[in-house]
């Protein structure tokens, strides 16, 4: 901050897996007075239905109000977009995602360092940041494996162990507003404002003086943060005319390429959907591949009105291709154009066919045979293309080393912070929601 004397007033735009870390934690200090703006309504933790705080991220995700309504994303070329699934209001995404806890490997974060200049931001810095104890993280109870799970855990073993989950011994989700905002909001200087649009930044020439609010009331503030996620964070500085090179270029996600399974017997659809994953390389099918590029991701089910369908998705941790974010109107209110471009690089075809290779291997154990009937696809190159999905892990749109310093300011500017997904130069091969926890407990020591 900027003097033991001094408040300074700081705007936090987005109250998701960044945004509620980064108002706790700024708001620790008596010399800072935060507000945190959210564009969905504010809500307390306490107070989330049992489709948020139950095993079920399916049925989460579907209820109503929890999600951007229209928000859609193209995820190849030729292919039409199709729902992008963004959380909306307090707690963002990290109140119906998957609840899946991955850190990624040392080395993700040691080549930003080395490959995008990113210094302060290897393993050596970051690893720290991932504090397990806030988060409150446990693995499913065995009675909580369904037989998809229990299929892929004895095709491969490593994934026998299931993995880690934002849930609390009892299995209650725990979002970053369970986690961090709920404990912080008594605090004096602290104000959570939901509903909550932002257009865009107030500039005064190149430093940043506040934010304006989609109904035209202005907010002052010495620093913005905008916390709004890899899609909304540059939409933002695109509405506010910043002139940076990069600003919602580098779209990226896990490409991903579902398999699905016709269960013997149906699953129980408040049941939870993914207990663990397997990461395989594909190096062992003879391309140049890297340590746990491929992750097969099983789940029970996929839709709540579909029991006895379950699925297999064969997603790559490590890929080229890269998209943008632009937008469509000036308008707020209209959501931006969402192109990832997936498989634009033609190295990313032969792998994600060497994926699909493991994950056949994977499906033939009898394990599987016993539980569901593996269900026709076509993966040709069209096929993966026109099938073609996502791990809803958008990053890269403001990348650091790009579009933002070491420090995540928005280079040539003063007082305008970019702290989410968006500012990683490449995903690690992780979902995305627990390093960016740690990416705003590092920034948050660092303002």
């Amino acid at each position: 901050m900027s003097s033991p004397s001094a408040t300074r007033r700081v705007v936090v735009v987005g109250a998701g897996s960044a945004g509620c870390v980064l108002a706790a934690r700024l708001s620790e200090r008596a010399d800072a007075e935060v507000v945190l703006l959210e564009a969905g309504p504010d809500r307390s933790a306490a107070d989330a239905p049992a489709e948020v705080t139950g095993p079920s991220f399916v049925a989460a995700k579907e209820l109503p109000g929890w999600t951007w309504p229209s928000l859609v994303a193209s995820r190849a070329a030729g292919q039409a977009p199709r729902s992008y699934v963004r959380g909306l209001g307090v707690g963002g995404s990290s109140s119906v995602n998957a609840m899946v806890a991955l850190t990624g490997r040392p080395e993700d974060y040691d080549e930003w360092v080395s490959r995008f200049g990113c210094d302060g931001w290897g393993w050596h810095d970051l690893g720290p940041c991932f504090d397990s104890s806030l988060l409150d993280l446990h693995r499913a109870r065995n009675d909580e494996w369904g037989d998809v799970n229990r299929a892929l855990a004895a095709a491969v073993p490593s994934a026998a162990a299931g993995v880690l989950l934002t849930r609390s011994a009892d299995g209650r989700r725990v979002s970053v507003a369970d986690a961090y905002l709920d404990p912080a909001r008594s605090r004096p200087n602290l104000t959570v404002i939901g509903d909550a649009l932002v257009d865009r930044v107030v500039l005064d020439g190149r430093r940043a003086r506040g934010v304006v609010l989609a109904d035209g009331t202005r907010m002052d503030a010495d620093l913005v943060i905008l916390a709004a996620g890899a899609i909304h964070s540059p939409a933002v500085l695109l509405r506010s005319g910043v002139d940076v090179p990069g600003v919602g270029e580098g779209l990226h996600d896990h490409p991903s390429f579902p398999i699905a399974l016709r269960r013997r017997v149906g699953a129980d659809v408040a049941s939870l959907p993914i207990a663990t994953v397997a990461t395989v390389s594909s190096r062992s099918t003879g391309v140049d591949g890297e340590p746990d590029d491929v992750q097969l991701l099983p789940m029970e089910y996929v839709d709540i009105s579909l029991p006895d369908l379950g699925m297999v998705m064969v997603a790559l941790m490590r890929s080229r291709s890269r998209g943008r974010v632009r937008l469509a109107s000036d308008d707020p209110l209209v959501d931006p154009v969402v192109e990832f471009d997936m498989l634009a690089d033609p190295d990313d075809r032969v792998r994600m066919q060497r994926a699909i290779d493991l994950a056949e291997q994977v499906l033939a154990h009898p394990a599987f045979g016993a539980v569901a009937e593996v269900l026709p696809y076509d993966r040709s190159d069209a096929g993966v293309l026109a099938a073609l999905g996502d791990y809803v892990h958008a990053a890269g749109t403001c990348a650091m080393g790009r579009v933002v310093d070491t420090r995540c300011r928005l280079l040539g500017h003063d007082g305008l912070v970019v702290c989410d997904a968006s500012v990683m130069p490449q995903v690690p091969r992780a979902n995305t929601h627990w390093p960016v926890v740690a990416i705003a407990e590092r920034l948050a020591k660092l303002q």
